[in-house]
């Protein structure tokens, strides 16, 4: 009997290894491709640009949920550089936004980081922006002016054409503030609305909840492993690092999936 176990594992690990890796490693939806997706970019770094995590965890599950994706990001100098161990603008030093967005590309063609401005609604079905505190500095000047804030001229051009052509948005942590200030009566979460601090977390950037309201837009509190969906706009947002932890990236993995699954299910719709 063990001796048949044996041949038996042996055998079924031969064939295994003669499968392509799409074999084990298939897309939750079995749609390779079908869909297409803008992720915008506003460098790289917490801080200063795209966070890391969330621009990274977006991809993952794009490609893990069998949709094909292109990247973006304003070919213009960023407001500023972020010394990440002091948190603090470094002296002297200025980057352009496209080239530090580059950093999350491989390959070569439409896996390279390209130009917003030659972003088409027309060739995507849906478009995606992680969050970080570019999106506040960078897409918008929000940092500086709030409520009143102004967007990037692409930024603010993509946001309204994927909404007035009924294709979905998805939204990272401070990504909100973006569509809030653009896109009348949307619905979106930023998390908490006040920092109720645990051992497992706070949510520090209660404030932006407050302002995204005064925008007009209803907020609705999440989780950071969920995700919210505006099913008549087609907005999907989920808390991301607007929560702040140590340890449980899991939880904002969890979201980002959320949100990208719900983005890829209001593209078939």
């Amino acid at each position: 009997m063990l001796a048949s176990r044996t041949l038996l594992s042996k055998q079924t690990l031969a064939v295994l290894s003669r499968q392509p890796v799409c074999f084990v490693h298939h897309g939750d939806y079995g749609n390779w491709g079908n869909t297409n997706v803008a992720v915008v970019f506003s460098g790289c770094g917490w801080w200063d640009g795209t966070d890391i995590h969330e621009g990274v965890y977006t991809m993952y599950h794009l490609s893990r949920n069998g949709a094909r994706f292109e990247m973006f990001a304003p070919n213009q100098q960023q407001m500023h550089v972020m010394d990440h161990i002091k948190k603090q603008p470094a002296s002297g030093e200025n980057r352009n936004m496209l080239t530090e967005s580059a950093r999350f590309a491989h390959g070569q063609g439409k896996m390279q980081m390209q130009d917003l401005s030659m972003l088409d609604v027309n060739s995507f079905d849906a478009v995606i922006f992680p969050g970080g505190q570019g999106v506040t500095k960078n897409l918008s000047s929000f940092m500086k002016d709030g409520k009143d804030c102004k967007l990037h001229s692409d930024v603010e051009r993509v946001l309204k054409e994927f909404h007035r052509s009924r294709k979905p948005i998805g939204l990272a942590s401070t990504a909100p503030v973006l569509a809030c200030r653009v896109l009348p009566s949307i619905e979106v979460t930023m998390g908490y609305e006040r920092d109720d601090s645990t051992r497992w977390g706070s949510w520090p950037y209660t404030g932006m909840v407050q302002t995204v309201k005064s925008m007009g837009a209803r907020h609705n509190g999440h989780e950071p492993y969920e995700a919210h969906v505006d099913e008549k706009n087609k907005v999907v947002s989920t808390p991301s690092f607007m929560w702040e932890t140590d340890y449980h990236y899991h939880y904002i993995f969890d979201g980002i999936g959320n949100m990208v699954k719900h983005v890829m299910r209001l593209s078939t719709k």
